[in-house]
């Protein structure tokens, strides 16, 4: 189908909502700063493609207040007060505007940098400037959303393209939704991957593009780019639309972008705590079969330390999720309230969602939570374990050294009694048995028969002497 045949649209628009943490737990100010800075690089981005009425360029006079003015935990983080911005650039009749107002060719722009507690937004809203009513061209959404897809998604970004079309040529409206979306995004659209809904009684077409981010730990965080179209039925509709894009749009789709970013994070967690758990359950299985010693001992402690923490984190992760998911539901009560209609299937289909996903992490809590106890069983059976085999090992050891000294003290015990005995065993065997005659010296064979039974004398009392002494003297240690 040729872009010629689609029909054309009026009061073409682009609201695009890009958020950036600020700050995370625990964070530190170097930290704090080296976000911000990548907030403001990617600002940077965007401005430099922006300009005045009187054509000058954006990124000339569009800065952010300094690091140590941004207190507030709400509010504009634009420098508004910086000489260099146009005039034209803001809007007089009204002083407390924090927005900047910008003109580039055909088309009027309007430029919000916001802090949202721990969120940093940039709302940037585009329209092009024809005459009251007029319909342009499908393709005016491309020059509408130039550069903007080209900002890397963090925490999450939004962006909603809006029109009127007065009719659709024969053509099905989510046919037609496929074609605008195209002239935005550089990924592949086709009608079929669009989801229909309806965004205050409007039609309502989007897609969820997403995208996952390596951390340094291996770990992938998932972040997600809601790109959608709303038809509106007509101009009163659409000033409706304007006037909550406004006040409440933003903060729901920060809620959005949150619930779905906390999900991402506890899914990888959920992944590990349940490789953690298989851990511990075959450790404890193969408990008998294992060689436990103190090394092994030693690493049981980091083990449950890190399932602990993992399991803290998604508790963290839930309790997050929860808050979100009660700000979102006051964010569509108040959606209810000011238009008097029952709530975008989109917002209720949402919260349908965002409910499971709490349920699969309260779940995955309830279901970890035993690991550890099973960690502690472990590490107490395998302390128990150790101290049997040290006893054990002990007990051998002092089993060798009681033989040690045993033979220690029968050693010293022959040699003292050999030398104590054998000049009278010698004389003994000389006189009574070889020689027979005390006035003359022993012979050699007196001499060697002496010195034989000698030995042999030496040896049994030794034995005899070593196991009296060294049974007296363990005696008296017990």
């Amino acid at each position: 189908m040729t872009s010629s045949q689609f029909p054309k649209i009026q009061y073409p628009t682009v609201n695009f909502y890009h958020y950036e943490l600020r700050n995370g737990l625990n964070d530190s100010e170097e930290e704090i700063k080296e976000r911000r800075d990548y907030f403001t690089k990617n600002l940077d981005k965007l401005t430099f493609h922006l300009t005045s009425k009187q054509q000058k360029n954006a990124g000339e006079f569009v800065r952010l207040i300094s690091f140590e003015q941004d207190m507030s935990p709400f509010g504009s983080l634009l420098d508004l007060t910086w000489e260099e911005i146009p005039e034209d650039c803001k809007k007089k009749d009204k002083p407390n505007d924090d927005c900047l107002y910008l003109e580039t060719g055909n088309y009027m722009s309007s430029l919000a940098v916001r802090r949202l507690n721990d969120t940093y937004l940039l709302h940037f809203t585009r329209y092009s400037l024809p005459k009251e009513g007029e319909e342009q061209s499908l393709a005016t959404f491309a020059n509408l959303c130039e550069h903007l897809c080209t900002l890397p998604i963090e925490l999450g970004q939004t962006v909603i393209l809006s029109g009127i079309i007065s009719s659709n040529n024969g053509i099905e409206t989510i046919d037609i939704a496929a074609e605008c979306l195209r002239k935005y995004s550089t990924e592949t659209i086709i009608s079929q991957n669009l989801i229909s809904s309806n965004f205050l009684g409007n039609p309502f077409y989007y897609i969820l593009q997403k995208n996952k981010d390596k951390k340094e730990n291996n770990s992938s965080i998932e972040t997600n780019r809601l790109v959608g179209i709303v038809f509106y039925k007509d101009a009163k509709a659409k000033e409706t639309a304007d006037n909550i894009n406004d006040s409440i749009m933003k903060y729901i789709f920060l809620t959005y972008h949150k619930i779905k970013f906390c999900y991402s994070q506890s899914f990888d967690l959920k992944q590990t705590l349940s490789h953690q758990y298989e851990e511990i359950e075959q450790l404890t299985k193969d408990f008998s079969k294992t060689q436990w010693d103190k090394n092994s001992l030693k690493l049981l402690p980091h083990k449950a330390l890190s399932f602990y923490q993992n399991l803290s984190f998604l508790s963290d992760q839930e309790k997050t999720l929860r808050a979100n998911l009660y700000t979102y539901k006051k964010y569509i009560q108040k959606i209810k309230k000011y238009t008097e209609e029952n709530v975008s299937n989109f917002f209720v289909d949402f919260v349908n969602d965002a409910e499971h996903y709490l349920k699969q992490i309260e779940t995955t809590i309830g279901f970890m939570s035993p690991g550890l106890q099973l960690y502690d069983k472990l590490m107490l059976s395998v302390q128990t374990q150790v101290s049997i085999d040290d006893e054990t090992i002990q007990k051998q050891q002092s089993d060798q050294q009681q033989k040690l000294g045993q033979l220690l003290t029968g050693s010293c015990a022959t040699i003292a009694i050999g030398q104590i005995l054998s000049p009278a065993i010698t004389a003994t065997v000389s006189q009574n048995h070889i020689d027979k005659d005390p006035n003359q010296p022993p012979s050699v064979s007196s001499l060697w028969w002496g010195g034989l039974a000698t030995i042999v004398l030496s040896i049994l009392s030794g034995l005899l002497l070593s196991r009296l002494v060294y049974r007296w003297f363990t005696n008296k240690q017990i």
